[in-house]
């Protein structure tokens, strides 16, 4: 009878042994070169895109964005390799959907002559600063939770997360260009995928002692003073 049960138990162990080789497998490939030069198409096509729409209609927030894509391109190729890397599906949703939020706004809404070239202003101010964040970072950038090294200079000092400060930035930008009540409570919505962000990566990159000590000499993740 024993036996039996040793038997009945083999395929659930070998089950278990298969599953745990797989998600072995997934960490393998997306701490590897691989992983990030495919990342490294992704982004440098989405800048082919934007360069070919600058020919037919030039516009300086689209030479902004396309230098954006572009660097980021580059900073994935470049990267250096993590020592821990999160694969829950939950921290790559909330990620790609905060990395590609723009695309959830309607466009081409009613504005007014005084909201419009203030959200004009906020979207300038937005990818400028994402530019020179993603530069501050340079081989530690990465979009998901991750340990590439722990940066804590320039507008690091002052907040934790300046980047989706930035990016929220351009979000409030296109609310105010294209004021729908729809557009308005995306913004509440996305702003609260980024607080979520925010936490895990806090969550991966807190077992680094050096970030766990950064957490607790800069206490504001997005504005200082704020929050």
């Amino acid at each position: 009878m024993e036996r039996n049960r040793v038997i009945d138990r083999l395929p659930a162990q070998g089950s278990i042994a298969a599953m745990h080789r797989y998600a072995d497998g997934i960490e393998r490939f997306v701490k590897s070169f691989a992983f990030s030069a495919t990342l490294f198409f992704v982004w440098g096509f989405l800048a082919a895109a934007q360069v070919r729409s600058l020919y037919r209609d030039f516009r300086w927030t689209e030479l902004l964005w396309t230098t954006y894509n572009a660097l980021l391109a580059i900073l994935f190729l470049v990267r250096s390799r993590p020592s821990v890397v999160s694969l829950l599906p939950i921290h790559w949703a909330v990620a790609l959907i905060t990395s590609f939020a723009g695309m959830l706004f309607q466009r081409n809404a009613a504005s007014t002559f005084v909201l419009f070239p203030i959200g004009d202003g906020l979207v300038y101010v937005g990818v400028l600063g994402s530019i020179l964040v993603a530069v501050t970072l340079g081989r530690s950038y990465d979009f998901v939770p991750a340990l590439r090294g722990v940066q804590t200079g320039w507008l690091y000092r002052l907040v934790r997360h300046p980047m989706y400060t930035f990016s929220i930035t351009v979000r409030l930008g296109y609310v105010l260009r294209n004021v729908t009540v729809y557009n308005v409570l995306m913004l509440v919505v996305i702003v609260g995928l980024y607080r979520l962000r925010a936490a895990y990566e806090e969550q991966v990159m807190g077992q680094d002692p050096k970030y766990a000590d950064y957490l607790q000499k800069v206490r504001f993740r997005f504005v200082p003073f704020v929050c």
